[in-house]
């Protein structure tokens, strides 16, 4: 049960997850009742032309905590969150992918973890307890090898800055410039927001890989720009201009 009463807004980006999203949603809205969580999801299309938006709008009409926002303009995962998030009305704000990745559970136990004094909670699968349940290994290693290093160079509490998954104040939304619109923008949010002074922790977590539809990323190319964001934010950090 969750120990203090607030509004949790959960924001879902979607790209073409016909597939998968009614099951998203009607499991996130079982747990959110269940546990008693006063909340809203918002699901936030990037231009589907599957019949996505179709079926969001279908189990919306059943549910008037779910809510869609439709982006036409400056597509990207990362101003989907953004722009979800910013037009939210809960204090805390969770990051849910569309694909049923995340394991629903934690979601409880991040929203406790912001109500004892965290600004931001990240589902970690590199810390005792968490998994990388059945990502392709080279991924789960370029990705714990990624935050291995940005620990090191920003002085980071946390062991997995790429996942996504987290739960965070409204406030940080606001407060922390964010500019990358792809899936950078994960370690981007926890790496700026640590600097600027805001208290991280993390959970275990365990990932489950899409089972239906088509996977967003490309493992290199986005491995690339993670680094480069990593060598820039280091150096701008080292003159205190990162933020």
């Amino acid at each position: 049960m969750v120990e203090k009463i607030s509004k949790t807004s959960i924001i879902v980006p979607a790209f073409n997850e016909k597939e998968g999203i009614e099951k998203t949603l009607v499991d996130l809205s079982s747990l959110l009742n269940k546990n008693k969580i006063n909340y809203e999801i918002i699901i936030v299309d990037d231009g589907s032309s599957d019949g996505t938006i179709d079926i969001v709008k279908r189990i919306a009409l059943k549910n008037k905590n779910i809510k869609l926002k439709v982006r036409n303009e400056n597509p990207g995962f990362g101003f989907s969150l953004i722009d979800g998030s910013k037009n939210s009305l809960g204090e805390i704000i969770l990051w849910v992918m569309g694909d049923s990745s995340d394991d629903f559970n934690n979601i409880p136990i991040m929203i406790n973890k912001i109500n004892q004094g965290y600004d931001m909670v990240i589902g970690s699968r590199n810390v005792p307890g968490g998994s990388r349940g059945d990502q392709e290994i080279l991924k789960a290693f370029g990705s714990k090898l990624y935050s291995s290093l940005a620990k090191i160079l920003f002085n980071l509490p946390v062991y997995d800055i790429t996942n996504a998954f987290r739960a965070f104040r409204k406030e940080l939304i606001n407060k922390v410039e964010l500019e990358n619109g792809d899936f950078s923008i994960s370690p981007e949010f926890a790496i700026k927001s640590h600097v600027l002074g805001y208290k991280i922790t993390e959970i275990p977590t365990s990932y489950i890989d899409r089972k239906v539809g088509e996977a967003k990323t490309k493992l290199f190319r986005m491995g690339a720009k993670y680094y480069r964001l990593l060598i820039k934010y280091w150096i701008l950090n080292l003159f205190n201009r990162l933020v």
